[in-house]
């Protein structure tokens, strides 16, 4: 695996040296880097030493309310908070962090997913196609490309990737294209926001238009090619502000949009929560190759619990009270895996973040009946799961955290135009 491969496996959310995901998703995305490097190598290298530069506001105005563009929500509270650095801000005291461990005892539920037609219904939008299913109103993308991610826009409008070029589409509520975006996205929990880690390492925000509306240079991160960094990585959108890591740095940024202010944190981000302006992050174990996975406060840069297993962070509920996680991970040392080498934990795990107590696992375990593929959580803490069967087809299905499972949408096939096909149905990450 090259440098590149181990970046973006690191972009993915395995911090810890030597964790690898081996889940469906991981591996299609570092093809289709490998692909999309293949036309543009050499866009992304970055000179050594080069001159501190300042955020670069290009239209803040843009985001002022209009017919078709409703009044962004205020600044985050991180813009009135004291600028800490990493040497200024102490790292939490052990002992005063509640720590659990993830010895691979079972969750105190398991998902039980259904089969047959479809009997329920679904509040998150998804893909399937080139048709947006948003309950019972389905929007046709009048533009061509091979979806990888769906996220909604303020404006009724949507925001679509190309899976081999990362380059985004904004539609409007029609699905006619609008403009486009270069470079990975994250798209605020309002959808007033688009902000994405350009090939240079630059960080670009874009209201619900598509239009740009301010700048970060890559060489205010501090984190170039001579000292084996990527740039800047876009994580997440809580408001007004944008969160990214630092290149191969265990640090990141916080950068406020809306003043240019930005904030260096200590350490580096796997997911981020918007409602609770909250942060999975992963951290090295005891041993090596072993991780243990914190939740920490955006702004008091604390951690409120420290869990040590084999888990990997995917998503945070819409509300805020569920992690989703994965413990198909590859890379563990044996004391994390099972006496014949298994994976401990099944393909879902949902945290609850309250406290970080396992309370729901899908995949791997007796009787779950098929195998989570991908998956969001929603306001109403009702799981959205793309489920595998042995058959081959996806299905899509609605799942409470006391594991009761209905079919919401019919099994599709994978499509095979590249080896390791493409699942059916695509998740709106908002």
């Amino acid at each position: 695996m090259n440098d590149m491969d181990q970046r973006l496996r690191q972009a993915l959310g395995e911090q810890t040296e030597g964790i690898r995901v081996v889940a469906d998703l991981a591996e299609r995305a570092i093809a289709r880097d490998r692909s999309n490097r293949r036309r543009q190598l050499g866009v992304a290298a970055l000179g050594a030493g080069l001159a501190l530069a300042v955020a670069v506001p290009v239209g803040w105005g843009a985001l002022r309310p209009t017919d078709v563009r409703p009044l962004p929500v205020g600044p985050s509270r991180s813009t009135t908070s004291p600028t800490p650095t990493p040497t200024t801000t102490p790292a939490p005291t052990p002992t005063a962090v509640p720590t659990l461990t993830a010895d691979g005892a079972p969750a105190p539920v398991t998902l039980r997913f259904a089969t047959g037609e479809p009997t329920g219904t679904t509040a998150l939008p998804y893909l399937l196609g080139n048709v947006i299913h948003d309950r019972s109103r389905t929007v046709r993308i009048q533009a061509e490309g091979r979806w990888g991610t769906l996220a909604r826009l303020s404006n009724d409008g949507w925001l679509v990737t190309d899976a081999d070029t990362l380059v985004s589409t904004v539609l409007d509520s029609s699905g006619v294209p609008l403009t486009e975006i270069t470079g990975t996205t994250r798209v605020s929990a309002s959808g007033l926001l688009v902000a994405a880690s350009d090939t240079r390492g630059s960080l670009r925000a874009y209201d619900n238009l598509g239009e740009p509306v301010a700048s970060l240079d890559v060489r205010t991160c501090g984190c170039s090619s001579g000292s084996g960094g990527s740039g800047y990585e876009v994580v997440g959108v809580v408001n007004t502000t944008v969160y990214a890591n630092r290149g191969d740095l265990e640090a990141s940024v916080a950068w406020d949009v809306s003043t240019g202010q930005t904030r260096r944190l200590p350490f580096r981000l796997s997911v981020v929560d918007p409602a609770t302006e909250t942060a999975a992050v992963l951290t090295p174990g005891a041993e090596p190759r072993t991780s243990c996975l914190e939740l920490r406060d955006l702004l008091t840069l604390r951690a409120r619990w420290r869990l040590c297993g084999p888990l990997l962070p995917r998503a945070f509920s819409s509300n805020g009270l569920y992690l989703l996680a994965t413990g198909y991970v590859d890379g563990l040392n044996e004391s994390q895996l099972n006496p014949d080498g298994t994976f401990r934990y099944g393909g879902l795990v949902v945290v609850r973040t309250s406290d970080g107590s396992l309370v729901l696992e899908g995949g791997g375990g007796a009787g779950a009946g098929g195998s989570p593929v991908s998956y969001q959580m929603g306001d109403d803490s009702k799981l959205v799961v793309q489920v595998g069967s042995p058959s081959g087809l996806r299905s899509l299905q609605r799942c409470t955290v006391e594991g009761d499972c209905e079919v919401v949408a019919p099994g599709a096939p994978r499509t095979a135009d590249i080896p390791e096909g493409d699942d059916p149905y695509i998740l709106a990450t908002n």
